[in-house]
């Protein structure tokens, strides 16, 4: 997993783990309490559940999925900015030895030119189902 999202869920289960006690010891907002504590711990369940299955997913594409060289098609920025870093979404395409086109978007920090070559890995019984295999940020 991912540091920031390892950080995010510590950060996140620390306030529902605290709201709660808070909660119960304080007899006042029991109820409400409860009932925000309880939402904010469905949520951070969900969150849990959906990176660890696209951490699976990239594993699984990593370890056992065909390797392809793909061609950087288009680059843009996103809404999305941390620490004044704008977030850019590239879009890789590759052409398969069966005449397939696979399309995979990465976001990274770094900017990158149209045309840059990176390897995607992608399951070949579902083409859609893809990843860029290196580190953009750390290139």
């Amino acid at each position: 997993m991912l540091a920031s999202r390892r950080i995010v869920l510590v950060v996140l289960g620390s306030q529902v783990a605290l709201f709660l006690v808070l909660a119960l010891v304080v007899r006042v907002v029991l109820v409400p309490g409860l009932v925000i504590a309880l939402i904010a711990l469905a949520l951070f369940f969900v969150v849990l559940i959906r990176w660890q299955r696209a951490d699976a997913r990239r594993d699984a594409l990593l370890s056992g999925g065909a390797r392809v060289a793909a061609r950087l098609v288009s680059s843009r920025a996103t809404a999305t900015r941390i620490r004044n870093r704008t977030v850019q979404a590239h879009t890789f395409e590759a052409h398969t030895g069966g005449g397939r086109t696979i399309r995979v978007e990465a976001r990274a920090f770094t900017h990158l030119p149209v045309g840059t070559v990176a390897t995607i890995a992608y399951d070949p019984a579902d083409p859609g189902n893809a990843t860029v295999v290196e580190d953009l940020d750390g290139s």
